[in-house]
């Protein structure tokens, strides 16, 4: 089956784009196409225009910039890869690029439009809300600062205005104490996720975790925060006690479905299994080596 027709805009500038949401109705955003054009092909979404951002190149852009990582709308999951600024200290980050479907995917597909998608079952999303992150959408008005926790309102639905374009995702840069990680389970590689965990966590001069973040992966109608299971964590010393505690709230604040993948029960299962995991790692990463868990 072939798209229905649509007509197709190609701006070369931030404003040139936004000028073109803010006039054209029943139109979409075009950058990695990875969600988009398959939904196009089997005309699942039919879209009376297509705004193109691909030649917008001041969206191309990874960088540590005024005390954030920055990534521009046409950052690619394989930039993410191969950028030497995305290091240990960005352990979350060097998880989840791998782990998004293929090579040719991940050549094409955006780390922003991704997030923009929200699917719940979407990595980068965890990551984001786990990394207190946000992004910065441009409108009409200018430039409009949405953290995290405001984003996502429903699944493939966010609080960005149809007049607004999200030019940018960024999270804080790590202190030298602070470490994070991504873990999923999938059926095979390639997959969405069935459930999955991105954790942070930052230690004091003590070595007692002073910060934490975790965001969850399918288990409810967006990414979500494991709130409860990050204030368990402040405070504490990292363990394995502490951390299956944690990994156990977690599993409580999801909400997951039953379907043809597994139960609820054992998708909750794997949250406390995952999260355990992810805080490992991340303490790892923050100078803290900790047992994890196993099934």
């Amino acid at each position: 089956m072939k798209a229905a027709k649509f007509e197709h805009h190609e701006p070369e500038t931030v404003g040139e784009a936004v000028s073109l949401l803010e006039s054209l109705d029943e139109l979409t955003i075009l950058a990695g196409g990875q969600s988009l054009i398959p939904m196009l092909r089997f005309r699942l979404a039919r879209p009376e225009t297509v705004v193109d951002i691909n030649g917008i190149d001041e969206l191309d852009y990874l960088e540590e910039d005024d005390g954030y990582l920055k990534l521009g709308a046409l950052v690619r999951h394989s930039d993410v890869q191969e950028a030497d600024v995305v290091d240990e200290r960005y352990g979350s980050f060097v998880d989840t690029a791998p782990l998004v479907a293929d090579p040719q995917i991940r050549n094409r597909g955006t780390i922003v439009g991704s997030i923009a998608q929200a699917d719940p079952k979407g990595d980068w999303g965890s990551v984001l809300i786990a990394h207190d992150g946000e992004v910065v959408a441009r409108g009409p008005d200018g430039d409009r600062t949405i953290s995290a926790d405001e984003l996502f309102l429903l699944p493939y639905d966010t609080s960005v205005e149809d007049d607004e374009l999200i030019t940018e995702a960024r999270v804080p840069v790590p202190d030298e104490r602070e470490g994070s990680a991504y873990h999923k389970l999938k059926r095979k590689t390639g997959d969405y996720a069935m459930a999955g965990v991105a954790a942070r966590v930052r230690l004091d001069g003590d070595g007692r975790i002073e910060d934490a973040g975790i965001g969850m992966t399918a288990v409810d109608i967006t990414n979500a925060r494991a709130g409860e299971a990050e204030a368990h964590l402040k405070g504490e010393r990292p363990s394995a006690a502490v951390f299956e505690a944690a990994g156990d709230l977690a599993a409580e604040e999801s909400n997951p479905e039953s379907d043809e993948h597994g139960a609820a029960a054992y998708k909750e299962r794997m949250v406390s299994v995952l999260a355990q995991r992810a805080l490992g790692d991340a303490a790892d990463r923050a100078g803290v080596t900790k047992r994890r868990a196993t099934p």
